[in-house]
């Protein structure tokens, strides 16, 4: 009789705690999540995950790399709670989650140019404003047409996913409603760096996220295997006054012409884990992880000196 007493207490007890007496409640530093971003940013988003959960042993958060198009479709059927892309939302999908009475936050990272990149057996490693233009406009266009010097085969470019901002950003750059049959999509960043490395009439299409941080191993390997191409500014299409690379410092001033804005859009309810990640990013620590990442930050990282008064 007294054991029975005694299991009734505890199925009490158990069904009062929601019937797991282990759960942990979750924090913006603790809990277990699924956020997604375009695989064009990894390298950062890898190294800001890298760093979050060293300091807080209790966050989980597994990070999914797809394309653009790919992120949003998972946020809108609420499989993670942000993504990181390239852009904000667009009317039609603040309004797919205004009607399930959500307010997303969106949130401004950090700013990538996109990087164009060639054979390391090319001769000529520059391109005009304007021959981009040409080469986007799907006129057949050889390497000699752009270098006196260069090869007759015809140039092909290659991005990595259909649905990815880097397209998007390419066909909206150049107010195309397709891209022409001379581009084609691989399956990720690094898969369209590997076909630049193995294909001499290619020009790759990537994040500068891929081969802009000098101390990570497989940014080294990439550069060791492609060549960026320097293009002119939209002021200067004719290169009268020289080609730029997607550097922080030509992003900054805008002078880059393939600058972009990265954006968190977190859909979460409430203030848990997603929003604890999503500001650490935004905090100074995570805006200096983005800068040593090789991007620009959206908050440029304070540095505060000590001045001695001994004179």
């Amino acid at each position: 009789m007294k054991h029975h007493i005694f299991l009734i207490i505890v199925a009490a007890f158990l069904s009062a705690c929601g019937g797991k007496p282990n759960q942990i409640a979750e924090t913006t530093t603790r809990g277990n999540i699924q956020v997604a971003s375009d695989e064009a940013f990894k390298q950062m988003l890898d190294a800001e995950l890298f760093i979050f959960q060293t300091e807080y042993k209790d966050a989980k958060v597994k990070a999914v790399y797809t394309s653009e198009g790919d992120a949003l479709d998972l946020l809108m059927k609420d499989s993670v709670r942000f993504v990181v892309i390239a852009r904000k939302l667009n009317d039609q999908e603040k309004k797919f989650f205004k009607d399930k009475d959500l307010n997303p936050k969106e949130t401004l990272i950090a700013y990538d140019g996109l990087t164009f990149i060639c054979n390391n057996s090319a001769m000529d490693t520059t391109l005009t404003f304007n021959q981009l233009k040409m080469l986007f406009a799907g006129k057949p266009i050889t390497w000699k047409d752009l270098d006196p010097n260069g090869s007759s085969d015809t140039i092909r470019v290659v991005f990595d996913s259909p649905r990815s901002g880097n397209a998007r950003f390419l066909r909206e750059t150049f107010n195309l409603k397709e891209l022409p049959s001379n581009c084609f999509a691989s399956k990720s960043n690094e898969e369209a760096i590997k076909y630049v490395e193995n294909n001499p009439n290619a020009i790759g299409v990537v994040s500068s996220n891929w081969i802009s941080d000098p101390d990570d191993s497989l940014t080294q390997v990439f550069m060791d295997r492609v060549k960026v191409i320097g293009i002119s500014s939209k002021a200067d299409p004719d290169a009268m006054n020289g080609y730029l690379q997607p550097y922080q410092e030509y992003i900054a001033d805008d002078s880059y012409p393939f600058k972009r804005e990265i954006y968190i859009v977190n859909c979460e309810v409430g203030t848990r884990l997603g929003t604890g990640f999503a500001s650490f990013i935004a905090s100074d620590k995570g805006q200096r992880i983005v800068l040593k990442s090789g991007l620009l930050p959206a908050v440029v990282p304070v540095r505060f000196i000590e001045v001695s008064e001994d004179f």
